[in-house]
């Protein structure tokens, strides 16, 4: 792949919000999964990252119940969302944070204190890989934070169990994929987006 051909990707590249309700085979499943593979994971410790592929909607619901408890405080709501648009969170209808999509992955990493930090990292970098492939065969994705934070603010609702993860393993970030309800706009990419410094 040349650069062109990379930014072009980047252009195409959204937080995708609605899907529509078309299903993903294994195959493209898999193609998500081998992209993952190209991640870099810090000190190649790739035995501390699991992956988890979820369609049943049953234990989505599960991973629902903190964010609907988290929506009930208003203020936290606020805090989160009073820098976007009008203040307000995106309403939903028949509220999903996963926004109906036919499959979420889950990244999550093993518990650790030898690189503080770096958990978030190794499975931002793994999201990623999937987010950008999932643009390149023409699917949505968006990242999915929100739920999984919920769970560990309100422990008494944390449902990770049903992730069947390893005792030591903690779910860290999500991907929602599906095909787009609608044709995502190209993005500009403006190099003057981020604030620079050259030394």
């Amino acid at each position: 792949m040349n650069n062109d051909t990379f930014l072009e990707l980047l252009e195409k590249r959204c937080s995708c919000r609605r899907f529509s309700a078309r299903d993903i085979d294994e195959e493209t499943v898999k193609k998500l999964l081998l992209a993952a593979d190209g991640a870099p994971v810090g000190s190649n410790l790739n035995e501390d990252i699991r992956i988890t592929v979820v369609r049943d909607r049953a234990v989505l619901d599960e991973l629902t119940l903190a964010m609907k408890r988290r929506r009930e405080d208003k203020e936290d709501l606020k805090r989160i969302t009073e820098k976007l648009r009008d203040g307000t969170a995106a309403p939903q209808k028949g509220f999903d944070p996963f926004y109906g999509a036919p499959v979420v992955i889950f990244v999550s990493h093993r518990r650790q204190n030898l690189q503080p930090g770096i958990e978030f990292s190794n499975v931002m970098s793994v999201a990623m890989m999937m987010h950008l492939e999932a643009t390149a065969l023409g699917l949505g994705s968006v990242f999915m934070w929100g739920s999984l934070e919920a769970m560990r603010m309100y422990p008494e609702y944390d449902r990770s169990e049903v992730l069947e993860l390893p005792p030591d393993f903690q779910p860290l970030l999500g991907l929602a994929v599906g095909y787009p309800d609608n044709t995502p706009e190209k993005r500009s990419l403006d190099p003057e987006k981020f604030k620079v410094n050259f030394l």
